[in-house]
């Protein structure tokens, strides 16, 4: 009877300690799975700044016509331009990291991050087209240059699409 008690104490005493190194395993994955839905996160908060802020000083540029606020305008352009390519060129190996490995990218691309970039670019799709709308009806009374629309146009619509997936995924 004794050797029982013993078998079921040690076998007991190895289910806990399994019980317990996978809720360390657990506990790491779900940190690592944080970690990387964190650095996701700010990689497209930084996408958003840079891409406002290259795009935006592109369209403005062609608005203003003293030389030296131009100048200066190309300056900030240029920095809102690296800030957009390195923070796209680290997202893009992000996702090339988390798309190799299964486990990961049913973590970082499930239901709810599914649903809130439907929600982000059916917001953008809108978006684009509302103003396009309020051009068209701009245009009935004033005449205004095609190139300048399309500019404008492209860049709300991304910056909605951008916007909108920052504010879905913001928990």
């Amino acid at each position: 009877m004794n050797s029982i008690n013993n078998l079921t104490f040690v076998t007991l005493r190895l289910l806990f300690d399994n019980y317990e190194l996978h809720l360390k395993i657990n506990n790491m994955e779900t940190s690592l799975i944080e970690q990387l839905n964190d650095s996701r996160y700010n990689l497209i908060k930084w996408l958003t700044i840079g891409w406002s802020i290259w795009v935006g000083t592109y369209i403005a540029k062609d608005l203003i016509q003293y030389q030296l606020i131009l100048t200066a305008l190309v300056w900030v352009g240029l920095f809102g331009w690296v800030v957009f390519i390195i923070n796209l060129l680290k997202y893009l190996k992000l996702k090339r990291e988390v798309k190799s490995d299964s486990l990961l990218r049913e973590a970082l691309n499930d239901e709810l991050i599914q649903l809130n970039r439907y929600k982000s670019f059916f917001l953008g799709f809108w978006v684009t087209i509302s103003i396009i709308g309020i051009f068209f009806g701009i245009s009935l009374f004033v005449n205004i240059a095609s190139l300048m629309v399309c500019r404008i146009t492209i860049y709300v619509g991304v910056l909605s699409v951008l916007i909108a997936w920052l504010i879905y995924n913001n928990d």
